[in-house]
This record gives C-alpha cells, structure tokens and sequence, in this order.
C-alpha cells in the first residue's frame, strides 16, 4: 500500500511539472526560417540569370548594388527568379540553400570606408540580408552602432528598418504585395559614427519576436598582397587548342587543375595595414609570357571555377583570389605578377617565376630486381623517369601507363609523375618461362613518348640439391610404413667413440673389475656372519 501511495504521489507530481511546462512555455516560433549576408556582388553578377558571366563589372555593380547616388535596383520578383535559376536549382523559387554558394565567399565583410554618406561606387562594398520568411507580417532589421541598412527606396539609409510584407514588395520598395516570402536589405558602414576597421558587429532580423543574427566583420582597405604558385614548373599545353580546353574546363573547386601537368592555381591573398585577410578585392593578374602561360578565364556565378575574380572565403583552403594558369603553347619562363590598387597610390604588387617545360619525349626504364624468380608471387619494381626535348624532367602530374605484354600483371596501371618518375608493381604469371615485356607510355596522344623492357626469370632450381649444395633430407615417413619400433637414441654419454677407438676404454673395464671382486667380497662377509 505504501508504494502504491508513492507511485501515485510521483504521477501526480509528474501531471503537474508537464502541464505547468505546457503552460508555460513560449509559443513564438521562428517565421523567418533563415538569413543569408551575401556580397552585393554576388547578386549583381546572377541578377540577370546568367550562369556564364565573367567577373563582376563595375557598371554591373553600379547598377543593381549602388553607384554613389542611388542604392541600387529593387530586388525586384523577377530578380529573385533569376537568381533562383543562376544560382540555385534552377526551379525559379529563391531558398536559402540556394545562396550558400556564394554567401561564404565574402566572408560577412564590409570595409569601414564603405559609408552610407554617399553610397560608394567602388565595387564591393555592399552586403545583402536575405530574410527567408514562412508568413507575411512585419519583419525588423536590426544593427549595433556603427552601421546601417539600405532598403532600396530609403535615401539616405537608416539604421534600423521595419518592413510589413503584407503591403510592401520585397525589400520595401512599393506597395505591390510580395509572392515569394523574400525580404531583402543592403547593408552598409555608417556615415555617423561609422564602425571602425578590425571590429565585428551584430545584426539581427526578427519576425514575431524571434530574431535570427550574424556577425559582421568591418576591415579596413587593401594594403599588401602576397602571390604563391601551388606548382612553380608545369607542362606546355603545346598548341592553342589544348590551351583552350585546359582554360575552360579547369575548375579551382577541384582537384583537377592540381592533377594536371599543365596547369596550377595562383592564389593571392590580401591583407589591410593591420594583417587581417581580406575578401572581396579584386587582384589583377598578369603572365609576362603568355605564350609560355596564361591565366584561364571562367565564371565565377556558380562558385569558384577558373578566376575567382576576387579574394574569397573559401574555407579551409584559405582567403584569397584563386586563378588557374595554363601552359601556353610554348616553354620557357613566365614571371607571373598580382596587383592591388593599380590606379592608386597605395598600388602593392607580387610576383612568382613559373617555369613552363615541354612535353614527354624519352622514357627511361629500370628494373628491380631485374630478374625474379616468375612464381606467380615475386614482383620487380620498374620505374620511368620522362624527360622532355631538352632532357629535362617533366612535370609532375604527367600521366604513364603500363602495360605487361602477356603473363604478367603490373600495380598500378596508370600512374602521375612527381620529379619527372613513376613506378609500378611487376608480378610475372607462374607461366612466364623467359620474361614478361614491359610497355610504358607517358603523355596522351601526339605528346607522348614510349619505351619497353624485360623483366626476366631467374632458373629454377633443381629439385636434387638445396642451395647451400648438400642433399636435401629425406622425406617423412608416410601411413602404412612397416618396421621395428625402437627407443630413442640417447648417445654413449661421451665413452665410445673417444681417442677414435669405438671400443670401450681400458679405464672403464679396470672399473668394472674392482666393481665385481668388491661384490664377491661382500657376499663371502654376509655368509660367515650368518653362521
């Protein structure tokens, strides 16, 4: 009875604390589903639905993100559209998802020159907050001192803005209802009590009293910028159109323009005076030779392909502009140079010599072991080392083949080159007699080169005699044998056998002797004691 009254005194007691929690829990719910910060940029660059445009033109950015006295084109439904289509699925309905390949590349910066006074026509200044939202009522735009939002139709900008989706379009421009639950505000530096360079800020956007924040990164303008080569020597494409395959289909995002022998990746990274990295600076970037190599052009809508065309957050590889270059046509040198602030006092420049060497023209082979016992098991490694015209090595990540003629296998097949060689595993069949034949091709087409070799079978030994040239032992013996079963043999205890005598010792008989006349006296003393 007693634990029965416990148990009812815990149910109930339980009832209690869930209802109470029912009743006292919040019923507020996050209508804005998600925020994405993205680089004006960005959009300007999709606005349009294109998936093909180069980098972002000033014009471009003038047009849709400010130009010093306007702040730029209402997001209007047709802007959302394309950018659904260039940047998304492709199924003309905006969704955060859809700006995460470009909302990380800048990083959530903005400089601290990029005031709101009048609004900059220097590209890559404004940010863009995209509120996802799942009903049509109010929705507040919030910051902390120093910067400002810039609906479109609000001139001059204002710190703090309320925009009622029930009425107003998008990102509040004019009383058209909105369709597609997108809100969209700029962001820029305040011209009153601007933020200050290498500080962060918060933003907020709240629907229904339930906010959703970022942190935003002030920096200051670009002062220094390093250059480095993933790959300082890389492979002549040795015609146009290998140049011209190379420059538009290799895409930084992959492995592909690292793999390669004729191309690398540049990266630029920029710094303001106080060393902080930097996004959304524009680097130029010039090849001295271009006939030895050249920069690869691409798009940058979808991502990071051939040119970023800016310095970009790219995660964990880094903050930088990144570029693929193709060898050109020819060999040689090329000094390859990254420029910031070309038309400004404050211009910085760096540079890197990539060297540029020709085609697979001699395969050189070895073999080791060069002869192998040919059991099926046994392998020889045989190594290329390629060479172009000139007898210098080729670049790394130039592709060999081999091939084992007949009766034999060869691990791996296809192999990259690193400091001009490559290796592979020969394994010759138990069936190879005299050898297998090694066929090794380097390159791809007319800009390859070939060369073979024998790996060889040693003899077999003969089943009569062991290495070491004694008889081998006998075999075991096998069930169903006949004979006399014996004691082990322990050895004559070191007697026989010693001074080359088989006999026994004189010693020992003369022992045995005294041995026996001593029993023979005892047993006469036992007699007379008797009687």
């Amino acid at each position: 009875m007693k634990t029965f009254g416990i148990a009812a005194v815990a149910v109930v007691a339980a009832l209690i604390l869930g209802f109470g929690a029912r009743f006292s829990a919040t019923t507020a719910h996050a209508d804005v589903t998600a925020i994405r910060v993205v680089p004006c940029e960005a959009i300007a660059d999709a606005s349009d639905g294109s998936t093909t445009d180069a980098a972002t033109s000033a014009a471009e950015y003038a047009t849709v993100c400010g130009d010093g006295v306007g702040l730029g084109q209402v997001i209007t439904p047709a802007v959302i559209t394309n950018l659904a289509n260039a940047l998304g699925d492709k199924d003309g309905v905006l969704e955060a998802s859809d700006l995460d390949t470009v909302q990380g590349y800048g990083g959530n910066q903005i400089g601290a020159g990029c005031t709101s006074a009048v609004v900059p026509a220097s590209i890559f200044c404004k940010l863009d907050v995209f509120a996802f939202t799942t009903t049509q009522s109010t929705v507040k735009f919030t910051t902390t001192t120093g910067l400002t939002f810039a609906p479109a139709d609000t001139a001059p900008p204002t710190a703090n803005f309320t925009c009622d989706t029930q009425a107003e379009d998008l990102d509040c421009a004019g009383p058209v209802a909105t369709t597609d639950n997108v809100v969209v505000a700029g962001l820029l530096v305040a011209s009153v009590g601007p933020a200050a360079a290498d500080t962060t800020k918060t933003i907020t956007v709240d629907q229904n009293g339930v906010p959703q924040s970022a942190d935003i990164n002030v920096v200051g303008p670009a002062h220094n910028v390093s250059l480095a080569l993933v790959k300082s020597t890389i492979q002549s494409s040795n015609s146009n159109a290998n140049f011209t395959t190379c420059s538009t289909t290799s895409d930084v995002t992959d492995s592909s323009s690292l793999s390669n022998a004729n191309s690398t990746i540049a990266i630029a990274t920029v710094t303001d005076a106080s060393g902080a990295k930097l996004t959304r600076v524009p680097v130029k970037l010039t090849s001295a030779t271009t006939n030895a190599a050249d920069f690869a052009t691409g798009s940058k809508a979808n991502g990071v392909t051939s040119n970023s065309g800016e310095t970009v957050d790219a995660g964990t590889n880094g903050i930088a502009q990144f570029a693929v270059i193709c060898g050109g046509k020819g060999t040689g040198t090329s000094v390859i140079k990254a420029t910031i602030n070309a038309t400004l006092a404050t211009e910085d420049v760096s540079s890197q010599t990539l060297t540029v060497v020709g085609t697979p023209a001699a395969v050189a082979l070895t073999a080791s072991p060069a002869q192998i016992a040919c059991d099926g098991s046994q392998t020889s490694t045989v190594t290329a080392k390629v060479t172009d015209s000139s007898g210098a090595p080729v670049a790394d990540g130039t592709n060999v083949n081999f091939s084992v003629v007949a009766l034999g296998t060869a691990n791996p097949i296809n192999v990259k080159t690193a400091a001009g060689s490559a290796s592979s595993t020969i394994t010759p069949l138990s069936g190879a007699t005299a050898g297998v034949t090694v066929l090794v091709t380097a390159g791809t087409g007319t800009d390859s080169a070939q060369s073979s070799l024998r790996v060889d079978c040693s003899l077999p030994i003969p089943p009569t005699q062991t290495p070491g040239g004694n008889p081998p032992p006998p075999p075991p013996p096998t069930g169903g044998q006949t004979g006399t079963i014996t004691g082990p043999n322990t050895g004559n205890g070191g007697y026989l056998g010693q001074s080359g005598s088989a006999g026994i010792p004189t010693w020992t008989l003369v022992a045995l002797a005294l041995g026996s006349v001593a029993l023979v006296a005892g047993g006469m003393v036992t007699r007379r004691a008797g009687k």
